[in-house]
This record gives C-alpha cells, sequence and structure tokens, in this order.
C-alpha cells in the first residue's frame, strides 16, 4: 500500500510537539533533520510507528527522522505545517555540545544544494567517460559548454553556501549572496590575477582564490550575522532596511577579504591537510578505517563533518581519495542486507530486506542499516568487515572521486577519468569485493531471527525446571517498575551501548522521581560506589538497574544508596534515592535504564512499554 507523506507529516508534527515546539527544519537524503525547543517532550516509541517512518536517531543537535528515497515529499509536507523560527534554536531547552553544533550547522548548510554538487560531479564523470571513448570533440562547443557547467556549481560554491548560511544564521539572503558574490567577482579575481599589491585603509590584503572555497564564507556569513543584529537595533526604523544591509555589506566584504577569508582558507588548508597527510601516511590503513567505520558514523549523524574536507578537496587538489574508499562502506551494507535476504526465512524480512539492498546500491543506505543490519547486529558487523576490506583495496589503487558524489551505482562515472584507467579499474575491485564479502559473510556468519527466538526450543529440559521456580504458565520471574514514569524501549535511550542491547534487551523509564524500588526478590549482587548503578540476581535472572546516562561522572553526587552489596531485599523496597532536579541542571540525561543481562538458556523476555507506568507495575516478564 502506497503511503501518503502528507499523513506522515501531520503525524510527525502532532508526535514532535506541534509547530511551536518545531524551531527548524532541514532534510538530507533519506533524513528530516528537526531542531525542537525541547526533545524530552517527544515519544521516539510514537514516531518510529509513523507511516514512512523507518526509525529516529537524537545527534548531532538534531532530532533526525530516517525516511528514506521520499524525504523530500515529507519534507516539503511538513513545511506547510511549520513556520521556521531559526532565532529560537538558541533558546533550545536542550544542551548541545561544541561539535553537536558544528555538525548541525555543516548538515543544515550543505544538506540543500548536495544534490546539485553531485549532479554536476556525475555530468564531469560522464564527459570523462565520452572523453576516454573519443566520442566528444574536446576543442568543440559542446563539449566545452557542458565542461563549464559540470564545474559551475563549484565554481561558485560560496554563492550557494551564502544561502543556505544566511538561513541558517539569520542573514538578510540578499545580503549574504552579495558578500559571497564579491569574493568571486571577476574585478577581484583580476586583481588576484595581476597579483600587485592591494591595500584598504591603509591594511594591506591577502589576495587569495575564493572560488570553490567553503570555511571562509560561513565564518564570514556567521560574523554578519551579529553585525546585521547590531544595526537592526540601533537604527531608526525609518532608515533599517536600506541602510542595515548596506553596513553589513560594506563592513563584511573588507573584513573578509583582511581577516576571515585568510583564518577560513588556513583552517580548511589544515583540516584537509591533516587528512591528506594521514592518508598519504598509508592509504591501505586509512580505506581501512573509512570502509570499516563511515556507516557507523552514519548511526550517530555525524557524518557530516568530513563534508567541508572532501569539498575542499576537490576544489584544492581536482579530485578527492575520501569518497573513493567511502563507497566501499555504502556496498558492503547493501551486501549485506542482501546476504539477510538470502538467509533468512522470514517471509517480512525479505521484503524488507530486498528492498534495502537494492536502495543501498543506490546510495541511499539508511533503511538497510536501521531497517535490517543494525536491527540483526551481525549483518551490520559483517558490512563493517567487508567495507574495511574493500576500502583498503580502494586505498592500495589510489582509487578517487573526480566529482563531488554520493556514492552508489548511478554515480559509477565521477570516478573515471582518462588516463586514470588503474584507479578506476581499483575502484570497482573494490565496491564488487564489499558487496560480494558483505554477502557471504552474512550468509555464514547468520543472525538470529526475531520470528525464529519464539520458536526457538530448550535443549536442556533440566536446566529449564530449575530456572522456572515454579509457576504453572512457566514464567520465571515477572519484573516490575521500579520507579514511577514512562516507559520506553531499551532501543530508545540516548546511550549506544544499552540502545544496542549489547548489555542485554530491557526497558528505559522517564522518571517523575527520584526513587528506585526493588522490582522483584532479589540479592544485591552489585552496587556501585557511586550510587548510580545496582546489580540484582533471582531465579538465574540478572538485572542490571542503571540510573541516568553518563551519571558515572558525577562521583557519586546526588545519589543515596539504602542497600549494601550482598543484601536481601522484597519487591519494593528503596534501593536508591537521587537528587533528579540537581542532576539535570548538570546536564544529565536522569533516564532510569534497566536491562536483562543473564536468563538463562533459552529463556525468553517479554517487554511491555511505551505506556506510563506506576511503581510496582509488571513491565518484563521472564520466561
Amino acid at each position: 500500500m502506497a503511503i501518503d507523506y502528507r499523513i506522515t507529516a501531520r503525524e510527525l508534527v502532532k508526535e514532535l510537539g506541534g509547530d511551536s515546539n518545531i524551531t527548524n527544519v532541514t532534510h538530507c537524503a533519506t533524513r528530516l533533520r528537526f531542531i525542537l525547543k525541547d526533545e524530552s517532550v517527544v515519544d521516539s516509541a510514537k514516531v518510529a510507528k509513523i507511516p514512512g517512518v523507518i526509525t529516529t536517531v537524537q545527534a548531532g543537535g538534531q532530532y533526525q527522522v530516517v525516511i528514506g528515497n521520499h524525504v523530500k515529499d515529507a519534507f516539503e509536507f511538513v513545511m506547510e505545517l511549520v513556520t521556521v523560527d531559526e532565532n529560537a534554536a538558541n533558546n533550545s531547552k536542550n544542551k548541545v555540545g561544541i561539535f553537536n553544533r558544528i555538525v548541525d550547522i555543516i548538515s543544515s548548510i550543505f544538506a540543500p544544494f548536495l544534490y546539485t554538487l553531485a549532479a554536476c560531479g556525475i555530468l564531469q564523470g560522464i564527459l570523462g567517460i565520452f572523453v576516454a571513448l573519443n566520442a566528444i570533440d574536446t576543442s568543440g562547443g559542446t563539449y566545452q559548454i557542458l565542461n563549464f557547467i559540470s564545474w559551475t556549481a563549484f565554481t561558485f560554491l560560496p554563492v550557494l553556501i551564502s544561502i543556505t548560511a544566511a538561513k541558517k544564521f539569520g542573514v538578510n539572503t540578499y545580503a549574504a549572496v552579495v558578500i559571497a558574490c564579491a569574493l568571486v567577482c571577476p574585478d577581484y579575481i583580476n586583481m588576484v590575477n595581476t597579483g600587485a599589491d592591494v591595500y584598504f585603509l591603509g591594511m594591506k590584503v591577502q589576495l587569495l582564490s575564493y572560488t570553490s572555497s567553503v570555511i571562509p564564507i560561513i565564518l564570514s556569513i556567521w560574523v554578519a550575522s551579529y553585525v546585521q543584529k547590531f544595526f537592526d537595533k540601533y537604527l531608526p526604523i525609518v532608515v533599517r532596511n536600506l541602510f542595515s544591509p548596506m553596513f553589513t555589506i560594506t563592513i563584511m566584504v573588507p573584513l573578509t577579504l583582511l581577516a576571515f577569508g585568510p583564518i577560513g582558507n588556513a583552517v580548511g588548508g589544515a583540516i584537509g591537510g591533516a587528512y591528506n597527510t594521514l592518508y598519504g601516511l598509508s592509504p591501505v590503513v586509512a580505506g581501512i578505517i573509512v570502509g570499516g567505520l563511515w556507516e557507523v558514523l552514519v548511526i550517530f549523524g555525524v557524518h557530516w563533518g568530513i563534508t567541508p574536507v572532501t569539498v575542499g578537496n576537490y576544489a584544492a587538489l581536482g579530485y578527492d581519495t575520501f569518497t573513493g574508499m567511502q563507497a566501499s562502506a555504502v556496498f558492503s551494507q547493501a551486501g549485506a542486507a542482501l546476504g539477510v535476504f538470502l538467509k533468512t526465512k522470514d517471509k517480512d524480512m525479505k521484503g524488507v530486506s530486498a528492498s534495502a539492498a537494492v536502495t543501498g546500491l543506490f546510495g541511499i543506505t539508511e533503511p538497510a542499516i536501521y531497517g535490517v543490519n543494525l536491527r540483526l547486529k551481525k549483518p551490520m558487523i559483517c558490512g563493517c568487515i567487508a567495507g574495511a576490506v574493500g576500502g583498503g583495496i580502494a586505498g592500495a589503487f589510489h582509487a578517487v572521486s573526480w566529482g563531488y558524489n554520493m556514492p552508489g551505482i548511478a554515480t559509477i562515472p565521477a570516478y573515471f577519468k582518462a588516463g586514470y584507467a588503474s584507479e578506476f579499474i581499483g575502484f570497482l575491485i573494490s565496491i564488487v569485493v564489499s558487496f560480494v564479502l558483505g554477502v557471504i559473510l552474512t550468509c555464514i556468519v547468520g543472525f538470529k531471527e526475531e520470528a525464529a527466538e519464539a520458536r526457538e526450543e530448550i535443549s536442556d529440559t533440566a536446566q529449564k525446571t530449575a530456572d522456572s521456580v515454579s509457576s504453572e504458565n512457566g514464567v520465571i520471574l515477572d519484573i516490575v517498575c521500579p520507579a514511577k514514569g514512562l516507559v520506553i524501549p531499551v532501543e530508545e535511550v540516548k546511550d549506544e551501548v544499552f540502545a544496542s542491547k549489547g548489555m542485554g534487551d530491557g526497558i528505559g523509564i522517564v522518571a517523575e522521581e527520584g526513587k528506585v524500588y526493588a522490582p522483584f526478590d532479589a540479592s544485591v549482587e552489585a552496587l556501585f560506589p557511586t550510587g548510580h548503578a545496582i546489580g540484582l540476581s533471582a531465579n538465574g535472572v540478572e538485572l542490571l538497574i542503571h540510573i541516568g546516562i553518563n551519571t558515572v561522572e558525577l562521583d557519586g553526587k546526588g545519589f543515596e544508596a539504602h542497600v549494601a552489596q550482598g543484601d536481601t531485599v522484597k519487591k519494593g523496597d528503596l534501593l536508591v534515592t537521587f537528587d533528579k532536579e540537581m542532576i539535570e541542571k548538570e546536564g544529565y540525561d536522569t533516564t532510569i535504564i534497566c536491562v536483562v543481562t543473564e536468563m538463562g538458556g533459552g529463556a525468553q523476555l517479554d517487554v511491555r512499554s511505551g505506556c506510563k507506568a506506576d511503581t510496582l507495575e509488571n513491565v518484563m516478564c521472564v520466561k
């Protein structure tokens, strides 16, 4: 059944707190990226169940909703329902670190025009193929026109950036465009080419080329936002609309040429230089790292941090090595998804994995990652291993991309250039190996299917009898809610170690008060000195209760244990109290995480989540 993305958009806006809670919305190839005033009001479990939503990711100061290929449709419908207020983002209740803030800025600036850059990159690759086949006359007008079209987006990249940066920083769009145009103005380019000394108010201008540059214009528009705000605040309203843009332009263009341009070029050169130096030390090792870990960065939504480096490489070198290795990561996850399709016996998973594999081959890996590989865990690991092998091969052959693109079957021409056949062949080998190895490893290693778990037989009847203490219905242990609050799936907690179920399955509790009670009759097997975590055991079941995320850093401040290690407790006994308000003021998430770390061979855990539970209300059951 076809999904109506108008309905998807309406439900999204509702579940994200409505128009009043949404300060900004952008999108990339597969995700809607929201900046919310308050993320705590959102129930991610409900958002993930909206038709058309694959999953949600909270990273980089953004609430990201993975849609897939139809993200543009969903974005347009969302924009019909919200009024974006860029300035309100600064008043968000969410604490965002400097790294997350940088990632948010980069993604907001580059996401809107990435497809345009990629289109130009693919056109460059296609022209390269025609040249290699002698199918086009490079001295003719047809080639020359198509060639300068393919480079136009890169030549005037500062202008494209100025438009989105103006929106991000709250600057008059047309004033921002004029600032950017000044940096690529023919008169200024002539000054650069002439090389004669130029002074502004007695200060020497460092004549640098800003075509295809990235960081200088971002710095310039960021500073321009403060200059504009100053004049908007102090100029009389009768002259503000005229003189505020005039003063902003007149001040910012010289300041950019004198200071922010050279600084930005130096920063961009240093970042690109650092990566290229590492690549130069060992392309194979660089390929293994990039191919193996790129999709992990995608999971956390922080992969945007590499964008200035890749774009800078095209500007400075005319090619990019990172994308040449990154492609292996993309094809390996598509291969792992295909491996799931071949291996699984579950009809629904066959349909999901087949679709995800095809989509992944075209460069959109989120459906494969979130819908299949990460969900089943082992295929994700197999994909990363296959990507590392393919990336190493790409590095060994010095595979590169000659035009900006998002790796996939459709963008392969961007990796070809006449005279560089060995690099291109190496690139093809790397993606084929990544894809095939992803399929093979997944088929060999296998995975535990969700449908198969319910049919699993217990191999040791005696152990089953001993562990299932008693109940006629086969229940080993009922686990009640140790605190009052909203119960969420453990996958939704904001700690990847717990969310990945690496510690075990369970729940998170968005607690309403700072009290934690015993969820069953148990012995206290472990009690951390800081009081933030406690381990309980009963009937062969071991449960870890972890209060808050990264709260170990408080070194016990705000926590008080009411039991000791080795004690025996009854269901409902008070275990720990914590100062919820103080801990949250310190910037920590106080979600209580309860995971079953051990429950005996063959046992199953039933989890009840997505509800508001009272203390001692049944939320989990081990059978």
